[in-house]
């Protein structure tokens, strides 16, 4: 994998490579199109166009009836398939968030949070190896949509909102893309299988994919889907389900009931990040970063299905993990988890394992960081729907690259600087920055350099927006160091 990863951080561009959109000529645009972003991701169209008729073509693609966001990704969703079935287990991180676009102009656009927020929804599903390192693959699918005026599956027409059974004989309700995007990725990885065997690479390649999702997801047809085909997860659970009996004859009371009547299986400590509150998309306080100590609790059961479905079984065997901090600080609301899996509970290793999974979720959210801070999606004045998903198809990409860079940027001796930078940025970074660039440097000490010429002096993680302007800033120096040495620019 390490090969892999020296090969798309030297040539990132051929992500968009293959793209089907119907003529070479705009084929070829899109690949030129990714590598100028990438180049400096956070800038605007005008400032990355080297001329006028340079921009204008970049105008007239993302606006162009024949492109369509899925073709432009497709190439870096195989690509990320291929890594999965390189790295067999893999987790599939799910979430949603909104895409918030300022101006009254914007064609296509919805509400969002109400009338004054307009925009659409964007649901990525983001491929993690499994082996510990949270290396982040890449992209196995993505998901927009917009809201209609004045239309909430979710509302009646006086605003209230609509009870389970109305709600569940809707049709095209936005939920619904929770499960379509699970299948989807289920068969891009079959795909994936299929391709290394034609290929006589792994006959007996089998990618082992657990999916991972938020409260939002925890939906008792979605969890019912799963089963059905063969689906593995860990789901937060949003609600109190009701639990059944082995017979499905009996009530035996509420999930929070039985927990509370089971022992801790194992203790752990698992250290906290800070946190800044905020209210969008949801209310999440702001908090210190500390160490937590988690009691874990994990048991077998049998949730009911709810009153409203009368097609689905009675009830549906899952096992549940219930995390709970011990003794947290006066003033500071604990960390309490309870998450629904298909994975093992018999072991404590099992149990630690479902924890570890359910704990790698907080990739999306550095993944939409990098969008939106790195890339600086929301602030793109681009005119309609159309043009910013497509946008968008291109800047997906290239905010999991910049992931993909930050976790190399973590200390890790063993990955050479090589792996993300060529030898000519590396020479300019040993030259620019002497003391943080030994003779042999890693991918940490380069792009810790890198995130110093972007302005950041001290030693904790850098963030988006330091490495993106140092990343901007090394790529300046590399375009004059090479016309003074009159050597061609790599590409």
């Amino acid at each position: 994998m390490q090969r892999q990863d020296e090969a798309l951080c030297a040539s990132f561009s051929q992500e968009f490579v293959g793209a089907d959109l119907a003529d070479r000529r705009r084929e070829d645009r899109l690949v030129e199109i990714a590598r100028q972003l990438r180049a400096a991701p956070k800038e605007s169209l005008p400032d990355l166009a080297p001329t006028q008729a340079d921009l204008t073509a970049m105008y007239r693609f993302l606006g162009a009836s024949k492109v369509k966001m899925g073709a432009v990704m497709e190439p870096h969703i195989q690509a990320t398939a291929r890594r999965c079935a390189e790295a067999r287990t893999i987790l599939v991180i799910y979430d949603t968030s909104e895409m918030e676009l300022k101006g009254d102009t914007r064609r296509g656009l919805g509400p969002l949070r109400g009338e004054s927020s307009r925009g659409f929804f964007l649901h990525p599903a983001l491929a993690v190896a499994s082996d510990g390192s949270r290396r982040p693959l890449g992209l196995l699918g993505a998901i927009t949509w917009k809201r209609e005026e004045g239309t909430r599956r979710s509302r009646n027409p006086d605003g209230s909102r609509k009870n389970g059974g109305a709600y569940h004989r809707e049709t095209e309700k936005e939920s619904a893309r929770w499960w379509e995007l699970v299948a989807e990725v289920e068969d891009r990885l079959e795909d994936a299988e299929v391709g290394a065997a034609e290929a006589g690479l792994d006959e007996a390649l089998r990618i082992e994919a657990i999916h991972v999702a938020d409260r939002e997801a925890d939906a008792f047809h979605i969890v019912r889907d799963a089963q059905e085909h063969g689906a593995r997860f860990v789901i937060r659970m949003a609600r109190d389900r009701v639990l059944l009996d082995e017979d499905d004859d009996e009530r035996i009371g509420r999930t929070s009931e039985v927990l509370a009547c089971c022992e801790d299986m194992v203790t752990l400590e698992v250290p906290v990040t800070k946190r800044a509150g905020n209210t969008i998309p949801r209310a999440l306080k702001g908090r210190s970063a500390r160490v937590a100590k988690l009691g874990v609790t994990a048991t077998k059961a049998r949730i009911a299905r709810p009153n409203y479905d009368r097609t689905s079984a009675e009830g549906l065997d899952v096992n549940i993990v219930c995390v709970r901090e011990i003794d947290p600080p006066d003033g500071v609301e604990p960390i309490g988890w309870v998450l629904i899996t298909s994975e093992p509970i018999d072991t404590k290793e099992q149990v630690i394992k479902v924890v570890e999974i359910y704990r790698t979720r907080w990739m999306i959210e550095e993944f939409f960081k990098a969008l939106k801070q790195g890339c600086a999606f929301e602030s793109r004045e681009l005119e309609s729907y159309h043009t910013l998903t497509n946008a968008l198809g291109i800047f997906l990409p290239i905010a999991w690259h910049l992931l993909l860079l930050r976790h190399l940027a973590e200390p890790r001796p063993d990955v050479p600087a090589t792996a993300v930078l060529s030898p000519t940025q590396i020479q300019i970074l040993r030259a620019r920055v002497p003391k943080l660039v030994p003779a042999h440097p890693s991918a940490s000490d380069a792009l810790r350099a890198v995130a110093y010429l972007g302005g950041h002096f001290i030693k904790r993680r850098p963030g988006w927006l330091v490495l993106g302007r140092g990343l901007e800033e090394l790529l300046s120096m590399e375009v004059g160091w090479r016309l003074a040495r009159g050597m061609e620019l790599e590409m």
